[in-house]
């Protein structure tokens, strides 16, 4: 099992270094435990990339956009360290997401994760192209009504 995310870790490294994401959020935590994080270059007008997590029992991240070099499973000392501040609810594999340059680290609890990279855009557009979609709240007021003035 470990050796599975470690091998998807890999490919998103290699993924996310060749499109030049660096700067992650929670897109959507509303079905947990499912959580998915949407990263960018630049969240003006969309996100390229989306990463799903399955069977979230931990997280420790922020709740707006953070900065993420390196995706890796979590080393023997963060585990150590992560039994402190979690009270013993990590269940499957630990995911560190570290920011290399600034040193800091954030992680995810998960059974598994897949990866898709696509272009979701933050405002309306017609003509999508094949992986291209509109953010599921474009058009809609704050209350998450349609908006169709």
């Amino acid at each position: 099992m470990n050796h599975s995310i470690q091998s998807k870790l890999m490919q998103l490294n290699e993924i996310v270094s060749q499109n030049n994401i660096d700067h992650y959020y929670i897109y959507d935590y509303t079905s947990r435990p499912k959580l998915v994080l949407a990263g960018s270059f630049d969240f003006s007008y969309y996100h390229n990339i989306e990463i799903t997590f399955y069977e979230v029992s931990f997280l420790s991240c922020p709740g707006g956009v953070f900065s993420i070099e390196c995706f890796r499973l979590a080393n023997d000392k963060e585990l150590e360290m992560l039994k402190t501040v979690s009270y013993g609810f990590i269940e499957g594999p630990v995911i560190c997401m570290e920011d290399q340059t600034f040193g800091t680290r954030f992680f995810i609890a998960a059974e598994s994760l897949d990866y898709e990279l696509k272009t979701v855009f933050y405002y309306k557009r017609e003509n999508l192209q094949p992986h291209e979609s509109v953010a599921e709240w474009v058009g809609k007021d704050g209350k998450g009504r349609n908006n169709n003035s």
